[in-house]
């Protein structure tokens, strides 16, 4: 008698362990990134007076908005159409390179020739030749994306995580390096240089030879374009709150400003966490989902969707309780004393940067199904509502710990809006959305660990840190006794570390 045929892998199972993989992969590199960004801005307020390190950050803001709405479009752009077919890689690449000659040169002059209208805007002329210097980290970038866009979409998620700590390292090394000798124009110096390395090496490694009939850019461009709409939008969210309190803070008190920028971004670094943590997600999910919705496959469509939201629910509410839980102990462990006086201000931005960490996972599902004037849509709303309360909120707050509350509120109350609107739509949509027993159970979990935490000491950075640890455990210890981890949890941990 024949052996019985072996039960065949489900779509969702094969993808779940390649989700799974890429997930390790790319995670390893997203907690070095984390934990080098963290340097950088543990270290920079060390190196550069609190006034130095203020225009370091509002500068770094705005480029950050350009930056990384060049790599993200270019990557998703990239990574969608090469994901649908292997074969045609190397002729999207050359599609996208031949489109960031144009795109990356015409961004990086008009930063340049700009510079001196942002300045003005900021209240603050001689941030101009910061602007000016930080002009050509785009232009590289530009192409650089591409090169990542290609490994993203040949599920090359070793690759794309080796980029991503190499760039890390490089930028971490130069930035601080050669600000020692020339602050805010050497930080600004030594990304340049980082980001001219990344891209030779990400060249090398990802050159692809041209094969097959040339892939026609006007597929690419129109799709890079909205995709670009969506991510300058979402870096706006990511970045523009440093910004309006710069400017809002100018018209309080001018004296003021840069410290209370420098504070703020002093929050930003902690709370961005979860958003950094869970944009490994993203990269997963995006070339698994382009493949579902181009073979018109609905059912691994919602169980990627429901999954993917799970998971990071999950992830995004241990890190929103940990970094909530005792404000004060980590600004002391991290930060000179006169950063404190932005702890009670903290718990509301990481509420806040877990709503946009969600709202990115679920708009790098719809732009993966090509729902592209949705996710534009939604980081609309976001932008809109955060900077419409922060022109009411900021400019009525008294400088110090009540305007970084306000500027912290405005912020979260445009990010939760974005995200529950995504949520209403994909469900409506795409079939898909978090599980209502997850979110009780999540809920429930988290409601058990802050009470838990109220009743713990935790004053001084020691006990603080301990509470930190335990309020974690309780929250993980509720999770495992309502049931939402369980068995089948520690099964699919145990498929993916054994491939």
């Amino acid at each position: 008698m024949s052996a019985p045929a072996a039960k065949p892998a489900t779509p969702e199972t094969d993808a779940g362990i390649v989700a799974g993989r890429g997930a390790l992969f790319i995670g390893f590199a997203k907690i070095y990134f984390m934990v080098s960004g963290s340097v950088q801005q543990i270290l920079l307020p060390r190196l550069l007076a609190t006034a130095e390190f203020g225009a370091f950050a509002v500068v770094n803001s705005v480029v950050s908005i350009i930056n990384n709405t060049m790599v993200q479009a270019t990557i998703q752009a990239v990574s969608r159409f090469t994901a649908e077919d292997d074969a045609r890689a190397g002729a999207v690449q050359r599609a996208g390179l031949r489109m960031q000659a144009f795109i990356g040169t015409a961004v990086a002059l008009a930063l340049a020739l700009g510079a001196p209208l942002i300045a003005r805007f900021m209240k603050a002329p001689e941030y101009a030749r910061y602007f000016r210097i930080a002009a050509v980290i785009p232009f590289l970038y530009a192409f650089y994306a591409v090169f990542v866009g290609t490994a993203n979409g040949l599920r090359r998620f070793r690759a794309q995580a080796t980029f991503d700590v190499g760039f890390s390292t490089a930028k971490t090394v130069l930035l601080l390096g050669v600000a020692v000798v020339w602050k805010v124009a050497g930080a600004f110096t030594g990304f340049a240089v980082a980001a001219a390395l990344i891209l030779v090496v990400a060249a090398r490694a990802m050159w692809q030879a041209p094969s097959g009939a040339p892939f026609p850019a006007r597929r690419l461009v129109p799709y890079m374009l909205a995709v670009g709409g969506y991510a300058l939008l979402l870096n706006l969210a990511l970045n523009y709150d440093v910004s309006l309190l710069q400017h809002f803070a100018a018209e309080v008190d001018a004296t003021r400003a840069p410290a209370l920028a420098a504070d703020y971004q002093a929050l930003r670094t902690l709370a961005l966490l979860p958003y950094q943590a869970l944009i490994v997600i993203t990269f997963v999910i995006f070339p698994l989902v382009s493949r579902s919705t181009f073979a018109e496959d609905s059912e691994a469509t919602r169980a990627y969707i429901t999954q993917t939201l799970r998971y990071a629910l999950l992830l995004a509410g241990a890190m929103g309780l940990v970094l909530g839980a005792r404000p004060a102990a980590l600004l002391a462990i991290l930060y000179k004393p006169e950063y404190g006086v932005g702890a009670a201000a903290l718990p509301v931005l990481v509420a806040g940067e877990c709503c946009l960490a969600l709202l990115g996972v679920a708009c790098a599902i719809l732009n993966a199904a090509g729902r592209t004037t949705a996710t534009l849509s939604f980081m609309a709303v976001t932008v809109a509502v955060g900077s419409g309360a922060a022109a009411l909120l900021i400019p009525h707050a008294t400088p110090g710990a009540p305007m970084l509350l306000a500027a912290a509120t405005s912020t979260s109350l445009g990010m939760a809006a974005g995200f529950l609107a995504s949520l209403l739509y994909l469900r409506a949509r795409l079939g898909g959305s978090l599980p209502a027993p997850t979110v009780a159970r999540v809920a429930a979990s988290l409601a058990i660990a802050a009470v838990v935490g109220r009743y713990l000491p935790g004053h001084g950075k020691i006990l603080g840190l301990g509470a930190i640890a335990v309020v974690g455990l309780v929250y993980l210890g509720a999770l495992v006794a309502l049931g939402e981890l369980g068995a089948a949890d520690r099964a699919k941990l145990g498929r993916i570390l054994r491939r």
